[in-house]
C-alpha cells in the first residue's frame, strides 16, 4: 500500500522478461504472480511479459504453458477467465543460448520491436552457473535503460562462491540494479517484525536482549523433497532454511532499530548481526538427522537443531536455537522468545513468551502468567492479534516483492554483505559436521517435533 491506503498500480510500461520460463520455477511461482498482479490490475499500461530459455517453444505453446499452469493454480471462473484471456495477449517468448550474445542481441531487438520501454525486469529461474553469462550479456545490451535484475537465493554455495559471485555481477551492474530475493521477506508476518519493534516502543522494551531468556526460531515442513531432489542432495537443510530464511528472521528480531529505514539503513544493521553470528564448535549445539526411506543413498541432513549466540556485548548472553525439518507431522514456522524469570520464582512457574507465528496462523501473542486464587493454578493470559493481509489487495510473498522491485524499495532484498555473512557462519557449521564426523540420524516420517539438544523447546503452540 502506499501513503493514501490505495494499492500501488504500475503505470509505466515495462518489459518482465523470464530466463529459464520453460522451467518447473517459472511455472509454479512466476507465472501465477504475474496473474494475481493482473487480477488486481497492478498493470495499467502497456507491458510485456517475454520467456526466454533455450527450450524450441512456439509462442503458441508457451501461452498454452502459461495458461495451464494457471488454470491448475486456481479455481477458474469467468471473471478469472477473462483476465488470463487479456494477460495472454501480452505473453511472448523467444528461444536462446543463454552464453550467447548474438541470441540476446535477437533478443533486444525483439523486445523494441514490441514495445517501446525503457524498463526491463528481468528475473532469473535458472540455476546458478548460468548467472554469469546471462548478466554479461545483459550487460552488453544494455546501454542507457532502466535494467532491473531479480535473482533468487541460493546465491553461491559458500562464502567463496558467494562473493565470487558478486564480484562477477559488481563488475557490470550497480548493486542498485540488482534485486536479491529471498522469498520469505515477502510473507506478511515476517515484514512486520521490524515495524511491530519500531512502532510499539513498549514491545521492543520486551525484546531488549538483557530482558531475554532465550531466543527459538523453528521452522517445521510437512513434505519431504519431492522435486527438488537435485538441488538438495547437494545442499540439505542447512544451506537451504538456515543460510538465508531463518538467519534473515534472526537478524530483523534482534538488529538495533535505525533511525533512517532506508533500505541500506536496515541492511547495515540486519548485517551487522549476521557478521556476529557464532557457532561454538561442539557437538552439544548442533544435531542433524534425515527422514527415513529418503530418495537417495547420501546422508544429506533433511533435519537440524543447532544452537548459536550473537557475538556482541548485549546479546552474549543470550542463547539463540533453530531447528528446521522436512516431513514433520505438520508445517509450522514461528518465533518464541522467553523472557527472564525473576530470581526468586520457581521452576515450575512459566517465563512469559513473545510468540511471532507464521504459519499455519500469521499471528503475534504475548504470554503472561497468573494464579487461580481458587485451585492455586498457574493459567495462561494470552494477548494476540493477528498479523495476516486481509482484504482485496493482499498477495503471495512472490507478487509483493515484484511490486517491490516496480517502485525501487529495496528494504526486503538482501546485499551482497549480508548473503556473505551469512554464508561465512553456515560454512563454520557445515565444516565442523564434516571435520568431526557428525553423525546423521534418522527419524520416522510424521514426526511430532524434533529435541535433541539439551534444550526444552516451547511447544505450546498447536
Amino acid at each position: 500500500m502506499n501513503g493514501n491506503n490505495t494499492p500501488f498500480v504500475m503505470d509505466n510500461k515495462f518489459v518482465f522478461l523470464i530466463f529459464g520460463a520453460s522451467g518447473d520455477l517459472a511455472s509454479l511461482k512466476i507465472f501465477p504472480t504475474i496473474f494475481e498482479l493482473a487480477l488486481q490490475k497492478r498493470f495499467t499500461n502497456d507491458f510485456l511479459v517475454l520467456g526466454y530459455s533455450r527450450s524450441k517453444l512456439t509462442k503458441k505453446e508457451f501461452q498454452d504453458k502459461f495458461r495451464k499452469s494457471i488454470q491448475n493454480k486456481f479455481d477458474m471462473d469467468e471473471y478469472f477467465e477473462k483476465v488470463l484471456d487479456d494477460l495472454v495477449q501480452k505473453i511472448d517468448y523467444i528461444s536462446g543460448e543463454y552464453d550467447k550474445l548474438e541470441d540476446f542481441k535477437i533478443c533486444d531487438k525483439y523486445i523494441q520491436d514490441k514495445i517501446d520501454s525503457n524498463l526491463i525486469i528481468s528475473y532469473f529461474a535458472v540455476p546458478p552457473f548460468l548467472f554469469k553469462p546471462i548478466i554479461q550479456n545483459l550487460s552488453s545490451i544494455k546501454n542507457d535503460r532502466d535494467f532491473r535484475l531479480i535473482i533468487e537465493k541460493p546465491f553461491g554455495e559458500d562464502e567463496q562462491s558467494a562473493s565470487d559471485l558478486f564480484l562477477q555481477i559488481s563488475e557490470l551492474f550497480c548493486e542498485n540494479d540488482i534485486y536479491l530475493l529471498d522469498h520469505y521477506l515477502g510473507k506478511k508476518p515476517i515484514r512486520s517484525i521490524l515495524p511491530l519493534r519500531s512502532r510499539n516502543r513498549a514491545l521492543n522494551t520486551l525484546l531488549k536482549p538483557e530482558e531475554i531468556s532465550n531466543i527459538q526460531i523453528t521452522a517445521y515442513e510437512d513434505m519431504g523433497v519431492e522435486d527438488r531432489i537435485g538441488y538438495y542432495d547437494d545442499n540439505g537443510v542447512i544451506k537451504d532454511m538456515v543460510q538465508s530464511h531463518l538467519l534473515q528472521i534472526l537478524s530483523l528480531l534482534t538488529m538495533n532499530i535505525p533511525i533512517l529505514q532506508g533500505s541500506n539503513d536496515i541492511s547495515n544493521h540486519k548485517n551487522s548481526i549476521l557478521s556476529s553470528l557464532k557457532f561454538e564448535e561442539d557437538e552439544k549445539n548442533i544435531s542433524i538427522a534425515q527422514y527415513e526411506n529418503y530418495p537417495t543413498k547420501k546422508s544429506t541432513p533433511t533435519s537440524v537443531e543447532l544452537k548459536l549466540k550473537i557475538n556482541r556485548q548485549d546479546y552474549y548472553d543470550v542463547p539463540i536455537y533453530i531447528r528446521s525439518g522436512k516431513n514433520y507431522a505438520k508445517k509450522h514456522t514461528y518465533i518464541c522468545v522467553e523472557l527472564k524469570k525473576f530470581e526468586f520464582q520457581d521452576e515450575d512457574t512459566p517465563p512469559n513468551r513473545i510468540l511471532i507465528e507464521f504459519y499455519p496462523e500469521e499471528k503475534i501473542s504475548i504470554k503472561l502468567v497468573d494464579i487461580d486464587g481458587v485451585l492455586s493454578s498457574i493459567n495462561d493470559i494470552e494477548i494476540s492479534d493477528s498479523l495476516s493481509c486481509e482484504g482485496d489487495f493482499c498477495l503471495p510473498s512472490h507478487g509483493v516483492l515484484f511490486l517491490d522491485v516496480f517502485k525501487k524499495d529495496k528494504r526486503y532484498f538482501l546485499s551482497f554483505n549480508e548473503i556473505v555473512s551469512a554464508w561465512k557462519f553456515t560454512d563454520t557449521v557445515t565444516s565442523f559436521i564434516k571435520k568431526n564426523n557428525i553423525k546423521t540420524t534418522k527419524y520416522p516420517i510424521g514426526e511430532t517435533k524434533m529435541n535433541k539438544l539439551d534444550f526444552k523447546w516451547y511447544e505450546g503452540i498447536s
